[in-house]
């Protein structure tokens, strides 16, 4: 292998192209739901399965062109930044779903700042891993140093707000609210606590893949994980895609039958 190769292995040209097919196909079936129900806060969440996609066509045409940096900068770039983006999503369901319910007094972090608290935290690890990745060609000591900066910032905002999820649901399990009740009744499926089943699923998936990139960038140049291609798949690739399925399949959109105009007047809003 010739020391000129970035990736410290041959990048599969298969792998890569199962894994663009399978994006592709998820984000675009997000954009076609996001439009059919107006679910407008998960442009972020396609907006990451772009950058999957931008991520797996680069990394694609680099196993062809293994000496290229421009390729190998941009794909890492675009897979390791991208869940924080489905982060994103994530956090504005619960703040609207925490809205919809009237349960304001049972999150730890009030609506109005959740989103912006914990999307926050997402920007500032999202814009430390960018420059991490930058540096990776060029210093990769001080880039793999960086991105770790950013992966810790990212999983303690994700731990955050993973708290705060499990004490909301216990708390509206414990004393459900009017709100919350009506909403089970309405519900064909499983109400709020569907909603709440999809984002613990999503933010698994999103937690074990940020861990494992943690353990990643924090061994050496020969660490197994850094040196063998399989990892990313199964680690990181295998387990994006889960959180792109599961929000598919078990949309939190499914999970409530949204009040006509004249109760959303009341103030209830849609997921």
């Amino acid at each position: 292998m010739a020391s000129s190769n970035p990736y410290r292995y041959e990048p599969s040209p298969v792998a890569a192209m199962i894994f663009l097919v399978l994006f592709t196909i998820c984000t675009v079936w997000h954009v076609i739901v996001m439009f059919r129900r107006r679910v407008w806060y998960f442009i972020p969440l396609i907006l990451g399965g772009a950058l999957e996609i931008i991520g797996y066509v680069t990394r694609y045409l680099g196993s062809r062109d293994v000496a290229n940096l421009t390729f190998f900068i941009i794909q890492t770039l675009c897979i390791l930044v991208a869940p924080a983006l489905f982060a994103a999503s994530i956090y504005m369901v619960l703040g609207r779903l925490i809205r919809t319910v009237h349960a304001e007094s049972y999150s730890i972090v009030r609506p109005s700042w959740l989103t912006k608290v914990f999307v926050g935290g997402d920007l500032v690890s999202f814009i430390v891993q960018l420059a991490g990745s930058g540096l990776l060609t060029s210093n990769f000591s001080l880039g793999k140093t960086i991105i770790l900066v950013g992966l810790v910032v990212q999983i303690l905002f994700f731990g955050l707000f993973l708290l705060a999820a499990m004490l909301f649901y216990r708390r509206l399990s414990t004393e459900p609210t009017p709100a919350s009740e009506r909403l089970d009744l309405q519900s064909k499926k499983r109400g709020w606590r569907g909603v709440m089943l999809v984002l613990f699923l999503a933010s698994a998936l999103i937690f074990t893949r940020s861990i494992f990139r943690l353990v990643e960038f924090t061994g050496g140049h020969d660490s197994p994980m850094l040196t063998s291609e399989a990892y990313i798949y199964v680690c990181d690739a295998t387990l994006m895609f889960g959180v792109l399925v599961a929000l598919i399949y078990l949309h939190p959109s499914e999970y409530v039958v949204y009040p006509r105009k004249s109760m959303r007047l009341e103030g209830e809003e849609l997921l």
